[in-house]
């Protein structure tokens, strides 16, 4: 039994066709078909149920199935280690984030990394944490950036940094123009969040309810970016970590600090069992330096922060110096 053909039956597996695989492979269709016919041979069974019209995965094929991918990937892994030995650091790694991290963070990581490690090809997942830590254990992601991981007990969980969460506003909101506000005082308010599966969701619903009250939600959305705009609409107010600000510009939201400070934790994770590449520890290496250097940034007072943002605008009527409306009389 050899590699080649493990690899062409997998092809084949994966995509159910047999020129599909063959170009996969870079070979011709002839030369897998006899590669799959020297396989079943050796095995004395039938891997795939053939008609003219369609392949699939015999019962034996897909018995075999994992075990022919747990072989490559062992074979794969020594191939890998052998060549970090030798000091040769390519290879490819396939890195997670949450949405606004990607977003915010991921193009500064990537564009230093691939100046220091040309050999090294980078793919992006962005997806919620649960997601993410699926995909982790599961080995198609290597690493990834969230927010609040759930499986602790098998992951390997490094923390990068504390992210301020803040209160946004409609510009004309009746608690715009404070310095700071306490929770509780949103009791009454009709909440912009994030639907169930994002992480960020469940824990501005865990603070309110900590304050002594349970959020009043008005609309469900789909990205930190739809909060904004939602609550810059005058549809309700929104929390929003701070890697959310860049997104302001003219959208009609102030933002407003907590009287308590509120944060949300960023954290690195990857499977505890699970063999790291050199690739794979260049990258998460220059990932905590990055995020480290940000940290800094992440703890400048708000009103300097972001005041290119929030006063960087064309004056509204009824701001000083400015003629108010006939409405606004």
């Amino acid at each position: 039994m050899e590699l080649t053909q493990l690899r062409c039956f997998v092809a084949v597996a994966e995509t159910m066709s047999f020129s599909e695989a063959a170009k996969r492979q870079h070979v011709s269709q002839p030369a897998l078909s006899y590669q799959i016919k020297h396989l079943e041979t050796e095995l004395g069974c039938r891997l795939f149920d053939r008609t003219s019209r369609r392949v699939a995965l015999s019962l034996d094929g897909r018995v075999f199935l994992p075990l022919a991918r747990a072989v490559l990937s062992k074979a794969d892994e020594a191939l890998r280690v052998m060549h970090e030995r030798l000091g040769v650091i390519t290879g490819e790694v396939t890195f997670g984030s949450i949405s606004s991290v990607a977003a915010h963070f991921v193009p500064s990581i990537l564009a230093g990394f691939s100046k220091n490690y040309p050999g090294i090809r980078v793919h992006l997942r962005e997806d919620v944490t649960t997601a993410l830590e699926r995909e982790v254990l599961d080995g198609t992601v290597d690493f990834a950036i969230v927010s609040a991981p759930t499986n602790p007990a098998v992951l390997e969980v490094t923390h990068l940094l504390d992210e301020e969460l803040l209160l946004a506003v409609p510009e004309r909101h009746r608690l715009s123009q404070r310095t700071a506000v306490r929770l509780r005082e949103l009791e009454k308010e009709d909440f912009i969040v994030l639907a169930d599966n994002f992480s960020l969701a469940a824990q501005v619903a865990e603070i309110c309810r900590h304050a002594g009250f349970e959020p009043q939600v008005a609309y469900e959305v789909g990205s930190l970016d739809s909060m904004l705009s939602f609550t810059g609409n005058g549809l309700g107010i929104s929390v929003v970590p701070r890697l959310a600000l860049s997104s302001l510009r003219q959208l009609g939201v102030t933002i407003v600090p907590f009287e308590d400070l509120l944060t949300r934790s960023l954290n690195l994770i990857r499977a505890k069992e699970r063999y790291a590449t050199a690739a794979t520890r260049a990258l998460m290496v220059h990932v905590r330096a990055t995020m480290l250097s940000a940290s800094v940034s992440m703890t400048k007072p708000i009103l300097d922060w972001s005041d290119q943002i929030t006063h960087d605008r064309q004056p509204l009527p009824g701001d000083h110096g400015v003629p108010p409306t006939p409405e606004s009389n």
